[in-house]
């Protein structure tokens, strides 16, 4: 049978209006799905472009203070102003991390005793002199930064790698996390072999730190972020080489001049850093004791107003730098 059915044919003087209101409808589609569609979270900053720069990296969040090595006197850094913390990393006998620099507990808590002999359980009902809390542990630590600080954690003994970079990895650090492996080979091979991806820093030192610094950059490892320098190695050579190869600089800056970490009853009152001296070395990380000041006169020296020289300064002369200052 025939289908007499015809098509429906718009008017040629509707067609306008049949055109606008076609337009009109795409237009609230996009407009519904614009508004239940999820936008692309912005592309968060390399640990390395985080680096860069004239960076102030406050020593275990700023020593001279009742609580160093502690998350309170992080978040009291952190909303200073620093780039970076820079704390030390222990294990318990069970293989938790804790921000502890000593082997023992007994000159900083009120317990006795090597820190890796005890569990966890044990440590964490000790109290730091003069603080009511434990040690915090290194979880704890990138629980509260959660990317909005960089902490620059040192290895101090073997054990305290495999589960610092663990946790690294739970918590997906690798941007806002950087291993200190110090001058010590042998923890960048237990490191490296553990995870490519960790970011590092090495700290060559002794009669051959010229050559672990060639045999370092010869690696061409890219998560070999900072190289940190001892005085001795504060030379134009160095710094061109080792900024040649990508790798960025750092130093204790009271290597390079007396920092006063405690404010005294005669003038000047100030903690003061030796951050200047730094800056005008070519190095472009300066780790602080004093990150107040250090940051006061990173910005001075950023705008030109500290000069290039200050008295009683240990810049690079003749190819060397002098060391003047308390050894870590």
């Amino acid at each position: 049978m025939m289908d007499t059915r015809r098509p429906v044919l718009v008017p040629w003087s509707d067609a306008p209006r049949v055109e606008r209101m076609c337009c009109r409808l795409l237009v609230a589609i996009g407009v519904l799905l614009a508004s239940h569609s999820v936008a692309a979270p912005p592309l968060q900053p390399t640990l390395r472009e985080r680096l860069a720069g004239l960076r102030v990296v406050a020593h275990r969040g700023g020593w001279g203070h009742h609580d160093p090595n502690t998350i309170a006197r992080f978040e009291k850094t952190r909303e200073a102003g620093v780039d970076a913390i820079e704390t030390d990393l222990r294990v318990s006998a069970d293989g938790v991390p804790f921000l502890f620099h000593d082997r023992t507990l007994g000159h900083t808590t009120d317990c006795q005793g090597p820190i890796d002999a005890l569990p966890a359980a044990a440590i964490e009902r000790c109290h730091l002199k003069g603080l009511d809390q434990p040690p915090d542990t290194f979880e704890a630590a990138l629980r509260w930064s959660a990317g909005r600080m960089v902490l620059n954690a040192e290895f101090k003994t073997p054990a305290s790698i495999a589960p610092a970079i663990e946790l690294v990895r739970r918590y997906d650090a690798y941007e806002w996390v950087i291993f200190q492996v110090a001058n010590a080979p042998l923890y960048y091979r237990i490191a490296r072999s553990l995870d490519p991806r960790v970011a590092l820093c090495a700290a060559p030192r002794g009669p051959d730190a010229d050559a672990q610094i060639t045999a370092l950059l010869a690696l061409h490892d890219e998560r070999l972020v900072v190289i940190e320098l001892h005085p001795e190695l504060l030379t134009r050579e160095n710094l061109e080489r080792i900024q040649s190869a990508g790798k960025l600089t750092s130093i204790n800056a009271w290597y390079l001049g007396r920092e006063r970490t405690f404010a005294l009853g005669i003038w000047p009152f100030e903690r003061i850093a030796a951050c200047t001296q730094v800056f005008a070395s070519g190095v472009t990380i300066a780790v602080t004791k004093v990150p107040d000041d250090c940051l006061r006169q990173r910005d001075r020296f950023a705008d030109g107003a500290a000069g290039s020289s200050v008295a009683g300064s240990s810049a690079v002369r003749g190819g060397t730098a002098t060391n003047a200052g308390e050894p870590r």
